[in-house]
């Protein structure tokens, strides 16, 4: 039987200590075969980019999430993205993209909610 999984809530830029802490949390989960769901928020958007060629990129081992671990269960409620400047072919890994009431739903089936940001 497989359990409830863990939600990951993102909501600091790429440019915060939390986005690093958090994807190395949501790593560690996955490692350990934890069932975990990760939402972008707000400017947490900005952590899906795919970096510039010349910028230095403290969030590459996201890409080790899907390549490694097959973990798909990126979201990003359409409102957030309708909000940024980016679109789904911006991001570096796929995303799914979802409603508020999905989101909601999501959230419901969770076991526990962490969140890294305010």
């Amino acid at each position: 039987m497989m359990s409830a999984p863990l939600a990951f809530i993102f909501n600091q830029s790429h440019l915060h200590a939390s986005a690093r802490q958090g994807l190395d949390m949501l790593m560690m989960a996955v490692t350990l075969e934890q069932p975990c769901l990760a939402f972008f928020e707000g400017d947490a958007i900005s952590q899906l980019l795919a970096p510039e060629i010349s910028q230095i990129d403290p969030l590459k081992k996201m890409l080790m999430l899907p390549d490694l671990f097959e973990f798909e269960a990126f979201y990003v409620s359409a409102e957030s993205l309708a909000q940024s400047p980016w679109s789904v072919a911006n991001f570096r890994v796929p995303v799914n993209v979802i409603s508020d009431a999905e989101k909601s739903n999501l959230l419901a089936s969770c076991k526990h909610i962490i969140r890294f940001g305010n």
